[in-house]
């Protein structure tokens, strides 16, 4: 699952390192899953895979991660999407911006 919130972007998955009732949620930067753990109140250790696709990584329960997509989500309070989750930090701006590009291409190709 790939989801973007106002804390940043995630990948989570069910890995080889994870039991029946975990989740690895991946980040690209270090921040969102420290923004992500700091709202479910979790002392979880963020790994740090160099080589990885995914350079930083944190294993929790899916719980966790229920809740907090859930509140995530009775929290929405914008309109806009692309204004609220870029905290004006040029380099995720651009980054989300070009993703949003690429799938408005993806769906105008589609209407050929």
């Amino acid at each position: 699952m790939w989801i973007f919130t106002k804390d940043g972007f995630f990948s989570a998955v069910k890995d080889k390192y994870c039991d029946d009732s975990d989740l690895m949620i991946r980040a690209r930067l270090k921040i969102d899953l420290e923004r992500m753990l700091e709202k479910i109140d979790s002392k979880a250790e963020i790994l740090v895979i160099e080589q990885a696709d995914y350079r930083y990584r944190v294993k929790i329960k899916a719980y966790q991660w229920v809740k907090y997509v859930g509140s995530e989500a009775a929290d929405i309070d914008y309109d806009n999407v692309k204004g609220t989750i870029t905290w004006h930090e040029p380099n995720r701006s651009t980054a989300y911006q070009e993703c949003w590009q690429a799938l408005y291409r993806l769906q105008q190709a589609e209407q050929v």
